[in-house]
Formats: structure tokens, sequence, C-alpha cells
């Protein structure tokens, strides 16, 4: 990337937050002069502004890096493998979080929905909807949580609700791939997943209808047993790694007895 292309990588980010000229300045503590100058390819910014317009229009780790590399400086944030001895800390927090949710169902994805370790219950219930019995049975679809719940070699064959839940997965990455750019990972995956037979034409304005309950579930049947789940997404905080920052751990509640009783001990 050439510095040339920092001016209109800011004007970008700053439509991307709704955030005006001025307000930006009155965040960065600067004139507004000096943001028109920089959006205008007049001025240069320091690698210290770069960084305090990254923050306050609250940019991801690894698009900060972007901005940087646009601006003519090294980047700033690293990306670690799971496995550096940097973040064995972190790694023992995040087991004791999936253990901590056992009985229940719980994962740790990274940005692209990949699953990257998971705890007993979410083990059982893959098991119990791709006719697994150890780890190594699962399809390699089982590894990525939205090509599991879209592709028809999935689980979606069992989601009594898919075409309800459907458009809302589709709509929330679509919010994701647009904050991270167009023609990113996060843009490729959701054509990957618009490939699909099936997917409803209506996605991008379809709303459930007759919905009781006050949180959206996922709705499982398979070999007369009924299933019903919903979920919360944890994030690392302060992180000042990009691996860190893209971390999730998502976890999954029984939505009713039922599905309680179905992952009770014994």
């Amino acid at each position: 990337m050439q510095s040339s292309e920092f001016p209109l990588l800011l004007k970008s980010w700053r439509a991307r937050s709704n955030v005006s000229q001025l307000e930006l300045s009155l965040l960065c503590d600067v004139s507004q002069k000096h943001i028109s100058f920089i959006e205008a390819a007049r001025s240069s910014p320091s690698k210290p502004m770069v960084l305090q317009i990254c923050e306050a229009l609250n940019v991801p780790l690894r698009d900060r890096n972007g901005l940087l590399l646009a601006a003519g400086f090294a980047p700033e944030y690293r990306e670690s493998d799971m496995s550096a001895p940097e973040l064995a800390a972190v790694n023992q927090a995040l087991d004791m979080m999936l253990q901590q949710q056992d009985p229940f169902p719980a994962m740790v994805i990274d940005a692209l929905f990949n699953v990257r370790r998971a705890n007993t219950g979410a083990m059982r219930l893959q098991g119990f909807l791709y006719d697994a019995h150890t780890p190594d049975d699962l399809p390699d679809i089982a590894g990525n949580m939205l090509h599991s719940l879209f592709s028809p070699k999935g689980i979606r064959r069992y989601v009594s609700n898919w075409h309800d839940i459907a458009p809302f997965f589709l709509r929330q990455l679509r919010a994701e791939a647009l904050a991270s750019g167009t023609g990113g990972p996060l843009t490729n995956l959701l054509r990957e997943l618009e490939s699909y037979d099936g997917i409803p034409a209506d996605w991008k304005k379809y709303q459930p209808g007759h919905w009781q309950a006050p949180i959206l579930t996922v709705d499982i049947e398979k070999d007369g047993l009924a299933l019903s789940f919903f979920s919360t997404i944890a994030t690392l905080g302060t992180p000042l790694d990009i691996t860190l920052q893209e971390t999730r751990i998502e976890s999954y509640f029984p939505a009713d007895d039922v599905t309680r009783q179905f992952f009770a001990p014994g």
C-alpha cells in the first residue's frame, strides 16, 4: 500500500463510523482544518496521529496495521499463533471458560467462524448431529460454524427454524464484512454461504413472524428429539494482538427443560 492511499482509507473509516470531520477533530484533540488537510492529502499524519485516529474511530487492530502501512509506517500490532508461549495465560483462561460452560456447549472461534477448540458439551452436540462417535469422525464442514449451518451437507437439515435464523446470521456476517472492508475474507465467506442452494432470496430484509420468545433460538429436531438453544458471545478485553482481538467464545444455553436434560451428566 502506498502513502497516497491513506486519505481514501481515512474517509472510508470515518464514513463507516458515521463521524464527521469536526467530530473526529474533537475526538483527536486537533483542529478540523488538520483533519481536512490529511483527507485532502495536503498534510501527512505522524504515526501517533494515525494511531489516535484509529482509536477515535474504533478501527480493529488488523485494519490499524493497514492504515499505518498506507501512511508509510511499520505495522504496530502483531498476529500471534495461539500456541505462542506469551499467550499461555490467555489459553488457560479460554480453557477455563470452556470447562465452566460444561455440560452445555461452548466453542472458541476465530474471525472467520472456524472452530478452534470446543468443550465436552459442544463435542457431544456435534457427535449427535453428525452421528460421529469421536472427533475424528466429524466431517471437515463441522470445523466452521457458518458452513456447518448453511451447507445442505451440514446440520441445516436438522434446524427446524432454519429459514428464520439463516437471514439473521447472513445479515450479521454482512455487517461484519462491511465493517472490515469489501473484498476481504468475510466478504468471500458471505459469498460462499450465498452460493448454497435454498438460501432465502429475501434474507436482507426478512423478519421472522410470530416469534414469541424474547431471544432468537436455534431449534433442532433429530431422531425424535427436539432441542432449543440461545447463545452468548464473549471477547477478550483490551487485546493488543490481532489474533486475540478476533477470538470469540460462543456459549450455548438450553432454552427449555428438554434441552437441559439432554446435557445432564450421567
